[in-house]
C-alpha cells in the first residue's frame, strides 16, 4: 500500500488494468525499479537551428528549444517559465520554425494536385496553425518578433472588428495571434479549428479556474500546448493547478483533490512530503532558468531601498486614516467581508503614504516622498541618465509628470489608457531619442512586453503586494541587450503600510521557491490585516 499509494491517487482502473496519465510518468520511475519498467519513448529529432531562423540562439535558449521540441514529440504539454528578459518569445518562435519544417515535405517530395489536364500542377501548402493567445498589449510585439526572426511564417491577427473576415481562413496561416478577451468571446468559432499548437503568453492570465477564459482555453482543439510565464505561481498553488490542467489535463487530479492533497497541506502546514511529491509531478513540465544562472554576461543589477519620512500634516492624515481602517477591518469576519472593500481601505493608506493629493486632489499638504524622489531625479537628469519610473497609481505618476513639465524635462508615459497602436512609437522614442530622460509607466500596463534597455535606472515609487510584478518591471531594463549596469531604487515611506508590505514579501517568499524556485506571496492579505494596520 505504501509503495503504490501515489499511483492509486493518480490513476484509473479499466478492465483490471491500472491506467496512469502520461503526464504522471515520473510516479512510475520513482515507484517501480528500473529493471521492471519499460517506457517507450519517441526517438528524438535532433534539433538544429534552422537557416530560416534569423537569430543566433544563446546556448541556454537552444537548450530551451530542445526541451520544448522533446515535449512536443512525446505529445506532452510544457510550461517555459524562464525569468523575464531571457527570450521566451524567441525560444517559442524557434520551436515553431522547427515544427513547420517537420510538417513541410522536402522539395522533391512536395505533394501536388492537378486541377485539369491543361493546367500546371499546384503545390499543396502545409500550414502550421499555431494559435498564440496574449494580453492585448503584446499582440504587436509578437507580430514584430515573428517578422524579425521568422519572416517566412505567415501570420494574422485575430483581433478587433476585422476578425470576422479572418475567421474562415484560419487554417491557411502558420501563426494566428489573438487575445484572451477575444478567445473567450469567440470560443464557438475558434473551437471548430484543429490547431497544431496553442500557446499562452503571460499564462498567469488563466490562473482563475472559475474564469471564462480558463474554461474557453481548455475547449480549444490543439495537438500541442505551451504556456509561457515568468510567474507560474502568482498568489497561491491554485495558479499552478490551472497551468498544469491547461498543458496536461488531469495531471494533478481534480481541483478538490489537489486542494485536499497538496494546496492545504503545503500552504497551511508546510508538509514537506507533499512538497516533494508535487515537485516530482511537475518537474518535467516546468523549465525555469534565472538570469543569474544563464545570462552571466548581463550587466550587474544593484538594488537599494530609500526610506522617506512623512511630513507632519501628511503623517496626521495617515494616522487618522489608519485608526479608521483598524476600527473598520479588525475584529470583523473577514471571510464574509467583501475582499474589494478590504483592498480599497488598504489602498487609501498606500496612497496617503505616497502623496496626500492621491486621496484629496484639492489638498495643499506636501509629501515627504515626493521631495525625496524629485531630488533623486534631478541628480539623474543632470547626469544625462535614462530612467524608468513605475507606480501602481496613474494619478501618482501624473504628479511627477506635472513636475517634469514645470522643469522642462522631456519624458514619455505609458498607462492602461495608452492605445496599443501607440505603444511602439513611445518605446521607440525613448530608446532612440537621447534627449528623453524619463519614462513614466504604470506597473500593470508596462510590466510586460517592453524592451527598454536604454534605461540604466529603475525607480519603484511604491511597493506592490506581489513582488513578482515588481520583478517584471525591473526586467524591462535588465534584460538581454542591456549594456550598462542597472540600479533599482525602491522608495518606501517609514512607519507606514509600505514598510509592512516589504516585510510581508520577505517573509512569504518561501512557498513556491520550494516548489519551482520562484518567489511569490501565498493567498490572502486578510491573514495579515492586523500587522499591516499596526
Amino acid at each position: 500500500m505504501t509503495r503504490y499509494k501515489k499511483i492509486a491517487n493518480f490513476s484509473t482502473i479499466k478492465d483490471e488494468t491500472i491506467l496512469v496519465n502520461k503526464g504522471n510518468y515520473t510516479l512510475l520511475t520513482e515507484i517501480i525499479p528500473p529493471t521492471e519498467l519499460e517506457i517507450d519513448t519517441i526517438p528524438d529529432e535532433t534539433y538544429q537551428p534552422s537557416s530560416k531562423l534569423k537569430a543566433t540562439l544563446r546556448p541556454y535558449q537552444e537548450e530551451g528549444v530542445k526541451w520544448l521540441v522533446k515535449h512536443q514529440q512525446n505529445q506532452l504539454g510544457a510550461c517555459l517559465a524562464d525569468d523575464m528578459g531571457l527570450g521566451k518569445t524567441l525560444q517559442t518562435i524557434a520551436t515553431l520554425v522547427f515544427t513547420k519544417e517537420l510538417l513541410t515535405p522536402e522539395p522533391n517530395e512536395a505533394q501536388t494536385v492537378r486541377l485539369d489536364l491543361f493546367s500546371d500542377p499546384l503545390e499543396i501548402k502545409t500550414y502550421l496553425k499555431a494559435l498564440i493567445v496574449l494580453p492585448s498589449s503584446l499582440v504587436f510585439n509578437w507580430a514584430q518578433e515573428i517578422l524579425k526572426f521568422a519572416p517566412h511564417l505567415t501570420i494574422t491577427k485575430y483581433t478587433g472588428s476585422d476578425r470576422k473576415k479572418v475567421a474562415p481562413y484560419l487554417e491557411t496561416y502558420d501563426v494566428i495571434l489573438t487575445t484572451y478577451t477575444t478567445l473567450s468571446k469567440d470560443i464557438n468559432a475558434l473551437q471548430k479549428t484543429q490547431f497544431n499548437y496553442i500557446i499562452t503568453d503571460e499564462s498567469q492570465q488563466i490562473k482563475n479556474k472559475e474564469s471564462k477564459i480558463f474554461k474557453a482555453i481548455n475547449e480549444i482543439q490543439a495537438t500541442h500546448k505551451i504556456s509561457l510565464s515568468g510567474t507560474p505561481i502568482e498568489n497561491s498553488l491554485s495558479d499552478l493547478w490551472s497551468q498544469m490542467e491547461f498543458i496536461n489535463p488531469g495531471m494533478l487530479g481534480s481541483f478538490p483533490f489537489f486542494k485536499d492533497h497538496f494546496k492545504t497541506p503545503i500552504e497551511k502546514h508546510q508538509n514537506q512530503e507533499r512538497i516533494e511529491e508535487l515537485k516530482l509531478l511537475i518537474e518535467p513540465f516546468i523549465l525555469r532558468r534565472t538570469k543569474e544562472q544563464v545570462a552571466k554576461d548581463l550587466p550587474k543589477l544593484s538594488e537599494q531601498v530609500i526610506y522617506t519620512e512623512m511630513l507632519p500634516a501628511q503623517e496626521k492624515a495617515y494616522e487618522a486614516q489608519k485608526s479608521a481602517a483598524r476600527n473598520l477591518l479588525l475584529g470583523i469576519d473577514t471571510e464574509g467581508t467583501n475582499k474589494i472593500h478590504i483592498l480599497n481601505t488598504l489602498t487609501n493608506l498606500r496612497q496617503l503614504a505616497n502623496h496626500p493629493k492621491l486621496v484629496d486632489s484639492q489638498t495643499e499638504n506636501p509629501s515627504g516622498k515626493f521631495k525625496d524622489v524629485i531630488s533623486y531625479l534631478e541628480t539623474l537628469v543632470k547626469s544625462h541618465k535614462k530612467v524608468l519610473i513605475f507606480s501602481s497609481f496613474v494619478s501618482h505618476l501624473d504628479i511627477y509628470k506635472e513636475w517634469s513639465k514645470a522643469q522642462n524635462i522631456s519624458f514619455v508615459s505609458l498607462t492602461g489608457q495608452t492605445k496599443s497602436s501607440d505603444r511602439e512609437k513611445i518605446v521607440s522614442d525613448f530608446q532612440k531619442n537621447d534627449s528623453i530622460s524619463l519614462f513614466f509607466i504604470s506597473l500593470k500596463a508596462g510590466g510586460v512586453g517592453l524592451n527598454l534597455t536604454k534605461a540604466s535606472y529603475v525607480l519603484l515609487l511604491d511597493p506592490w503586494w506581489n513582488p513578482f510584478i515588481e520583478k517584471q518591471a525591473v526586467a524591462r531594463a535588465h534584460r538581454i541587450g542591456q549594456k550598462n549596469n542597472v540600479m533599482v531604487t525602491r522608495f518606501i515611506t517609514k512607519n507606514t503600510i509600505e514598510e509592512k508590505i516589504l516585510q510581508l514579501q520577505e517573509r512569504k517568499q518561501n512557498l513556491s521557491e520550494e516548489i519551482i524556485d520562484i518567489n511569490t506571496i501565498p493567498d490572502y492579505i486578510e491573514n495579515d490585516l492586523e500587522e499591516l494596520l499596526k
